[in-house]
């Protein structure tokens, strides 16, 4: 991997662009990360066909995938190359997760990130507005399982919820994803669209796609203005607690 320069300004550097001029400047030597659309490719067909397997294991096995500690195992092994990758691939081939894939942010992009979540969960209930009125009710099929668990199962599914799949989701689509299409110098409009549709389209809910869709426009919108993915992490967060605690009131009234 060829270093990195002072007068490489951000070129080529598919990470937060201000910490790269930061670390540059304490006299970090970085180097131009060689992954690419190929590990992002990896890390979202890598998730879809681990998330597959599992599940017809555990049916081959008499275990519903889509209940009690079942669903905790499908719900979470994915995230194994989801997030995995993008830190194994970015560590082997680049500076690391932290510089390469963004994650790092300031008070106020953290500030921003919490702003934007709120607009996505306006922007969400505007699109299921419109949409509902075309398609009938519209639910996702997280809060549809995840309403019928009990105990320890339920807790640490909400948790998984609100927490876990918004750090997972934004290292594979605005941290990886993001990122590749970034290095081949796809316009950063364009690359904020194609986050976002791959992003909707990844969740196979069609009568949500419109909704996912306008939620990861504003994700990848706060990472294009910040050049952080853990801001958009934030914004993911945000986005996903009224819906994981509205599974846990439900699940603990039934």
């Amino acid at each position: 991997m060829n270093p990195l320069t002072p007068s490489d300004g951000a070129s080529g550097f598919p990470g937060a662009p201000w910490a790269f001029r930061r670390a540059v400047a304490q006299g970090e030597e970085l180097k131009l990360p060689t992954w690419g659309m190929g590990d992002a490719i990896i890390t979202l067909v890598g998730g879809i066909v681990l998330s597959l397997l599992v599940g017809l294991a555990l049916m081959s096995i008499n275990i519903d995938p889509e209940n009690g500690w079942g669903l905790i195992v499908t719900f979470g092994t994915p995230w194994f190359v989801l997030a995995g990758w993008p830190i194994v691939s970015t560590t082997l081939k680049g500076n690391g997760p932290k510089l390469d894939l963004g994650l790092i942010a300031s008070r106020i992009q953290i500030r921003l990130g919490f702003a934007a979540g709120l607009a996505s969960l306006a922007a969400a209930s505007v699109v299921a507005l419109i949409v509902t009125h075309f398609t009938g009710p519209v639910s996702s099929k997280a809060g549809d399982v995840g309403v019928n668990q009990t105990g320890f199962v339920l807790v640490l599914f909400v948790l998984m919820a609100m927490f876990g799949a918004p750090i997972v989701e934004e290292i594979a689509f605005r941290g990886m994803l993001y990122g590749a299409l970034s290095k081949a110098h796809v316009n950063e409009h364009l690359v904020v669209a194609i986050t976002a549709l791959v992003f909707a389209l990844f969740h196979f809910e069609p009568k949500r796609f419109l909704i996912l869709f306008a939620i990861g426009l504003i994700f990848g919108e706060v990472r294009r203005r910040t050049g952080s993915t853990s801001a958009a992490m934030v914004a993911h967060i945000v986005n996903n607690a009224p819906a994981a605690m509205f599974i846990l009131v439900t699940a603990l009234r039934t």
